[in-house]
């Protein structure tokens, strides 16, 4: 987003390695702010939230 307006949107297929992910891996990106909050995430998530932290983001979901 830029000034409060969205500048771009993104969409692709998935891969064939990302058709085996669960839906909640695949999922991520449209709950990130609710990932910070789980207690119990799997190795691919937790890899995840370690690659995030190391950005100054704020993540806001818009239904």
């Amino acid at each position: 987003m830029q000034d409060k307006n969205v500048i771009v949107y993104a969409s692709r297929q998935l891969k064939v390695h990302e058709r085996n992910y669960p839906t909640h891996d695949l999922e991520l990106a449209a709950s990130l702010q609710h990932m910070f909050t789980q207690k119990n995430l799997n190795l691919r998530q937790r890899r995840w939230i370690e690659l995030l932290k190391d950005y100054d983001v704020t993540i806001q979901y818009y239904p």
